[in-house]
Order: C-alpha cells, then structure tokens, then sequence
C-alpha cells in the first residue's frame, strides 16, 4: 500500500459557524489588548484564517468589536429577563437585577472594561452603539421601577431613569474593584446587592416619614465596601 495519501479536501464552513469563530477570537483578542491595540491580523492568527477571510465577513475592526459587543448584551439581557419573569414584586425584582448585574460584570469583567472604556472614547460612533446597546439593556430597572409605582410600591416621584443611573453608576465601581482585588470583590458582591436594594427601596418607597437613620447605616455600610 502506498504511504502517499492525497490531500483532503478542504472543509466548506457555514456562514454563520465561521461568523461565530471570528467573534469569539475578537472578544479574547479585544478583552486582552483592548480594543485600540487589537488587530485584524491578530484575531486572524487566532482562528487560524487570513486576514481576508475576517474583513469578508467583518468590513472592518469597529464592525467587528460592534458585534462581539451586540452579541454580549443580547445574551446576558435575555438572561435577565428570563429570571425576572418568574420574580413577583419590585422589591425583589430590583434585589435580582442588580445581583445579576453584578454577576455579569464579575463573569465578564475584561470585555465590560473594554465596553466602558471604548463608550468614553474618541470613535462617536462606536461610542454612540454602545450606549444604545446599554440603554436597551438598562432598560430592564426601568420597567421595574415603572411596574413598582403603578402597584404603589415605589413613589411617582421620583424618575425611572434616575433609579437606573443610581443603580448602574453603583455597581460600575464594582467592576474596577473587581478588576484590582477580583476576591474581596467576589465575597461582597451579594452585601452590596442587598444593601443597595435596602437603600433604594427604603428611599423610594411611599410612606409618611422618612427613615433617615436607617438610610444613613446603610448608605455608610455600602460605602464600606464598594470604597
């Protein structure tokens, strides 16, 4: 028998199984180097095409990062809205939002990094998807707190999108203490959950006389360790 084989013939992947092996590189290669110093020929190299092949279904680096980007957020949106569907009552829905918030950004920590750090940027346009995706996102305590004031169980006066950006502002400083001290972040993650669920919903909900003392502690025990 001959030890001469013939070479075998080259594999015809789908479109969208070669779609999902670039993002996928891209996301590693981005959450690495960040988004400026990524490369096309780098995120090439590791799925193991030339450059060509990614520009052919990627026109370019800020296409690419836009869809690594939009991808993320579907996933972890759709995520959250499935756990709150079986949650009855502000209260918790808001307590759950925000820990798996901050689950995601601990499970997620470079490529959320990257997010923030691009969404400041000087490319308008990348900047400008971003914060669509993330308003799309957000919008989930939005509806709560929505949902909340028609039950009576949170004060109509106060904005919705106000409580988001208390909400979301919060637990951004949670990422960077992720990122510095990634254990002592881990074991305070669900503290911060439920204090800052306690503080906003003690500030928000209806009633004849404001609990100051009580929002006091908590808010000096959520700076103890978000600080």
């Amino acid at each position: 028998m001959s030890s001469t084989t013939k070479n075998s013939p080259r594999v015809r992947h789908s479109r969208q199984f070669r779609e999902k092996q670039i993002i996928d590189a891209a996301r590693g290669i981005f959450e690495k180097k960040g988004y400026e110093a990524a490369t096309i020929s780098e995120i090439a190299d590791s799925v193991g095409v030339v450059e060509g092949t990614v520009l052919h279904y990627f026109h370019n680096k800020r296409t690419l990062i836009v869809r690594v980007i939009e991808n993320f957020y579907a996933e972890t949106q759709a995520s959250m809205e499935g756990g709150l569907k079986a949650i009855h009552g502000s209260q918790d829905k808001l307590r759950y939002a925000i820990l798996s918030h901050m689950t995601f950004l601990k499970n997620n920590a470079y490529l959320c990094s990257v997010i923030l750090n691009e969404s400041r940027g000087a490319q308008l346009k990348l900047s400008d998807k971003m914060h669509q995706f993330n308003r799309l996102y957000t919008s989930s305590v939005i509806n709560i707190v929505k949902e909340g004031q028609a039950a009576g169980e949170i004060s109509k006066t106060l904005p919705p999108d106000l409580l988001r950006n208390i909400v979301f502002g919060t637990t951004e400083h949670y990422l960077w203490d992720f990122l510095s001290n990634p254990e002592a972040a881990e074991e305070n993650s669900l503290k911060v959950a439920e204090l800052l669920t306690a503080l906003l919903f003690n500030g928000i909900h209806p009633q004849e006389s404001n609990k100051n003392a009580e929002i006091k502690h908590l808010i000096n025990k959520l700076n103890t360790l978000i600080s």
